[in-house]
Formats: structure tokens, C-alpha cells, sequence
């Protein structure tokens, strides 16, 4: 008999590879706005909740554009992109199959807000699996803090440690180890060899490698 009682999946880079969008999204309009944003930037952000990148870097260089409009600026420009040239991720049926095979329910904890993450899990096709969808916007604190991997496992009716969470980014395994959650870590390739990922559970290099023996 199973512990695990359900799945919890990250998003961006986990079921869509929405990453590089993201990235794309925020130099774009960092860069129209005035703002100074790197790809080193980019990689420091990853997991990272857009608000809370654009508070950062407004705070550092200010222009006359305000933080909500910035980030609407780039929540717009990523939803256009993903939309037209999201590529969805492979194995994401393997570990339905597994979850509906132990009867494990399914939640969403993204940092994306709401607006954005309905499109991209539209792109992703998986709507009607997903039993309970939290997203940056519903919480005080972003990844690396556990918040949102707290409230979606107390939406979903289980204790945290009955849960799997399946993230791509550091801040992200961070978050969900906090959260006294069994984590797999799923880095893009650019980043597998990345030491930080050695506190998650287990790390993969697609969904497609998940099996039932790591099912706790």
C-alpha cells in the first residue's frame, strides 16, 4: 500500500516548455521599459514568481512604467508566445496513468497567476485531470517559500508529506522539500547537472522515467 495520496505538479518546464517564453517575455519588455534584464538574470529568477521579479528590478532601476503594467506587459507576451509555439512536455500521460492507477489526486502549484496559467494549461490539454489549481497571485510568499505547496495539499484534503511534486526549477524543489513534500526533480537539460538539485528525492530527465517503485 501507497503512503503517497497525491501528485502535485509544477508547471512552467514541468508539463509546458514554457521557461524560455518567460525569459523571452521579460528581456523583451525589460528592455522596452529601460529596465537592465539579463539571461543571467533570467536564470536567477527561474521558479520565481513574475511579480516578484518585477518588484525586484523596478525597485533597482524605477521608470515611468509602474510594476502592474510591467507585469502585464509580460504576462501578455508569454501567453501569446506559449500559445502559438508552446511545446507541450513529454510524459505527462505516463504519470496520469500511474496517479489514476493508485488513486492519487492531482494539483497545480505554479507561480504563473491565474490568467496566464488557464492558457497554458489549455495548451496543455489536461484541465479536466487537475482537482485543485493554486497560482502565485493566492499567496503572500512565492517559491523557494512552501506556501503554495501547503495550500494546494490542504486544498486537496491531504497532509503535505502524502504528497509527490514534480519541479523543474531550483527555487522550486526548494519550496517543496520545505513543504515536507516527496520531491522529484525534473531540470531542464542546460541545468541537470546542477548540485543544488541533490536535495530533491529523486531526479529525472523527462516524465516519461517516472515508475510506480518511486511512488513512497
Amino acid at each position: 500500500m501507497k503512503n503517497t495520496k497525491a501528485i502535485i505538479f509544477d508547471m512552467d518546464g514541468v508539463l509546458i516548455d514554457s521557461e524560455p517564453f518567460w525569459g523571452q517575455a521579460s528581456m523583451e519588455v525589460m528592455q522596452r521599459v529601460g529596465i537592465p534584464y539579463t539571461r543571467d538574470d533570467v536564470m536567477r529568477y527561474q521558479g520565481v514568481r513574475i511579480g516578484d521579479i518585477v518588484s525586484r528590478v523596478w525597485d533597482e532601476n524605477p521608470v515611468s512604467f509602474s510594476k502592474q503594467e510591467i507585469e502585464k506587459m509580460v504576462c501578455d507576451r508569454v501567453s501569446e508566445l506559449v500559445l502559438e509555439s508552446g511545446r507541450v512536455l513529454p510524459g505527462i500521460d505516463n504519470v496520469l496513468k500511474r496517479a489514476e492507477k493508485w488513486g492519487l489526486k492531482i494539483g497545480l502549484a505554479t507561480s504563473t497567476p491565474r490568467s496566464v496559467a488557464v492558457n497554458f494549461i489549455k495548451r496543455v490539454g489536461i484541465g479536466d485531470s487537475i482537482e485543485v489549481m493554486c497560482t502565485g497571485e493566492e499567496v503572500v510568499y512565492g517559491k523557494p517559500h512552501p506556501e503554495i505547496y501547503i495550500l494546494c495539499a490542504s486544498r486537496l484534503g491531504v497532509e503535505p508529506w502524502e504528497c509527490i511534486v514534480f519541479e523543474d526549477s531550483v527555487n522550486g524543489v526548494v519550496a517543496a522539500k520545505a513543504a515536507r513534500m516527496h520531491t522529484i526533480a525534473v531540470p531542464a537539460p542546460i541545468s541537470y547537472e546542477d548540485k543544488r538539485y541533490g536535495i530533491a528525492d529523486v531526479k529525472l530527465h523527462s516524465l516519461t522515467d517516472f515508475i510506480d517503485d518511486m511512488i513512497p
